[in-house]
Order: structure tokens, then C-alpha cells, then sequence
């Protein structure tokens, strides 16, 4: 009977391991975005968002891929890393282009800039209505992927596709293949050892 309960914890233990990855922190009430212009990109309409801090909650790859943007300002996105910046430009193809780099469990380091009138956001830092980004309500979006739309200084029309980009995560904790079999086994060990006392 003890082997079954350090089994079945350990179990429980893999499975919860294998759920962590990207979370936001600090996440607002979500508010409503309109005049999207990035809507047929995302196969859907955009119409919400909400602010909030990126975290990482384990060690992992993160992958950035630029989607697009709709801005007569010039805008970039940069992945923080050691080493140079790893940045998507507005001159990069949607939904191909992307950089990619591992990191550690914490706040994942990234920023929109704006270069026509040189202002910069962080991850961490508070957004607002007229500058910042926002993560975008995209009923696609798979788990530990978000879609990011950075609004720049221009007017604050609050649309947030001046630049989108989308944050795909792999966990760098193993995903036990033969989960499901493990289980498979240990039920038929529950079975044969109930099966005994009888």
C-alpha cells in the first residue's frame, strides 16, 4: 500500500511540474480595445486586453514571433538576454520571424520601443491607455502562449497593434512520456494487490 501512495504522489508531482510555464502577474481587470487592425492575422477580432507582468514560473526556452503592427510610427520589440538584444523590426515577415533564447525562472526581460519618439517600455512596468502593451484576449492562444500588442506614444488611440507580437514557452522540466502508461500500470498493480485481500 505505501508503494501505491509514493507512486500516485509522484505522479501528482510530474503533472503539476509539466503545468507550469508562462503566468502573468499583477494582471488588471481587462478593458476593451477597439479599432484593431491585426484582427484577420489573428484569425479572430481582438476587443479586450489586459495589462500585467510577464513571469516565467520555471526555466524554459521563450520564443518571440512578430505578427504585425498598423502604426505610422517606427516600433521595435526587444528579448533582454546576455549578449546583444535579440530585436523584431516592423521590416520583418509576420508570423515567421521570431527570436528565441532560454531563461530562467523570474520576470522574462523584454521591451517595445518606440523610435520615432524615443520612448521605451518594459516588462514590469505600468502601462497605460496612451503608451505601454497589453496582453491581447486571443481566444486561440494555446497554453503558456500569449499575444502582446504594444501601443505606442502616437495620440493614445489605445488599439494596441501599433506592434504584436506572440510569447511561446517550452518548460526546460521533462514531460514524462510514459505518463499515461505509468498510470495504466499502476491501476492494474491497485486492482491486483486489492484483488489479494480478498
Amino acid at each position: 500500500m505505501k508503494k501505491l501512495v509514493l507512486a500516485v504522489a509522484l505522479m501528482g508531482f510530474m503533472g503539476s511540474a509539466s503545468a507550469t510555464g508562462l503566468s502573468i502577474v499583477d494582471e488588471s481587470a481587462t478593458f476593451g480595445i477597439s479599432d484593431f487592425g491585426l484582427s484577420p492575422d489573428l484569425t479572430g477580432p481582438v476587443t479586450s486586453g489586459s495589462f500585467g507582468t510577464l513571469f516565467a514560473d520555471v526555466a524554459g526556452t521563450i520564443t518571440f514571433t512578430y505578427i504585425g503592427q498598423d502604426s505610422d510610427f517606427r516600433n521595435r520589440f526587444a528579448l533582454v538576454v546576455d549578449g546583444p538584444n535579440l530585436r523584431l523590426n516592423e521590416s520583418d515577415v509576420p508570423g515567421v520571424t521570431n527570436v528565441s533564447s532560454s531563461i530562467g525562472s523570474g520576470l522574462v526581460k523584454f521591451r517595445f520601443v518606440d523610435l520615432t519618439s524615443d520612448r521605451t517600455i518594459n516588462n514590469g512596468e505600468l502601462s497605460t491607455a496612451a503608451f505601454g502593451f497589453a496582453f491581447l484576449d486571443v481566444t486561440q492562444a494555446l497554453p503558456n502562449e500569449f499575444y502582446i500588442g504594444f501601443n505606442d506614444a502616437f495620440d493614445g488611440d489605445a488599439d494596441y497593434d501599433d506592434f504584436v507580437v506572440k510569447a511561446s514557452f517550452v518548460s526546460a522540466v521533462p514531460v514524462p512520456a510514459a505518463l499515461p502508461l505509468m498510470a495504466t500500470a499502476l491501476g492494474l498493480f491497485g486492482f491486483g494487490a486489492s484483488r489479494r485481500r480478498v
